[in-house]
């Protein structure tokens, strides 16, 4: 059986099972498994889709290799506060509105960020901002490879709606996933970048990283403001920057 049968497969399961679920409560679990709810993309867009990137060398063999294996599929589903995701079950959302520009800069690079997050990324990595830096470095070194050398968040291009953020972008550049301070400036980059983002409602580490940071330091508040902002994060709720990350008192 081809992989992409196989994907299929994994995918109606759980559609099915979606199906058993009362209506009323199927939003709630498209929350949790978008593969319930979601549209899912043409295969003949998605084959599309993937060939384009896989002849993009320059992505790196990791990512071109996890293309070519075709163990995910693309979906459509609204969700809050992003513009593309991963899935525990594998595959990669994007918003509605991509649907009809799949090939366009912003749309290709959406889906080699989230690629990327699935590939190298456990999923408590992922949601981290040391996953998410990581992701938006190699979405931010890889978009001239869409937009004929032009880079992201120039006049233009994607994330410039509202002005120009290709000086933040460069500044994530510069940024060490491997650095604390690093990763709190991080967020307030992405968020001038892209102001609805969820970056308050991340773990500046992976989850059971930042439970031992605060038990060292006996900080209960913070591992009780941790898992409330992942929670609000969950329910789309935006986390402003003066939701701080708790200090000792």
């Amino acid at each position: 059986m081809s992989t992409i049968r196989r994907n299929t497969l994994k995918n109606e399961i759980a559609r099915s099972a979606g199906r058993l679920i009362p209506k009323s409560r199927r939003p709630a679990l498209g929350g949790l498994i978008p593969e319930v709810t979601w549209e899912t993309l043409d295969l003949s867009k998605f084959e599309e889709v993937t060939d384009l990137l896989m002849k993009m060398d320059q992505l790196g063999p990791e990512i071109v290799g996890y293309l070519k294996k075709r163990k995910y599929r693309i979906g459509f589903i609204t969700q809050a506060n992003s513009g593309a995701g991963w899935t525990v079950l594998g595959n990669i959302t994007l918003p509605p509105a991509e649907k009809e520009r799949l090939v366009i800069p912003l749309t290709l690079s959406l889906i080699v960020h989230e690629a990327y997050h699935l590939q190298n990324q456990s999923i408590l990595m992922r949601l981290s901002m040391k996953g998410e830096l990581l992701a938006w470095q190699y979405q931010a070194r890889t978009y001239p490879l869409f937009s004929q050398g032009k880079a992201i968040g120039t006049a233009g291009e994607a994330y410039s709606a509202a002005g120009p953020t290709n000086q933040h972008w460069e500044a994530l550049l510069t940024k060490s996933a491997d650095s604390r301070k690093d990763l709190e400036d991080a967020r307030d980059l992405m968020i001038a970048i892209s102001p609805q983002y969820r970056a308050y409602a991340l773990p500046i580490y992976p989850l059971h990283q930042e439970l031992g940071y605060y038990l060292r330091q006996g900080n209960f508040r913070g591992i009780l403001e941790m898992f409330r902002n992942l929670a609000k994060g969950a329910r789309g709720e935006v986390i402003k920057k003066t939701t701080t990350e708790p200090q000792n008192s």
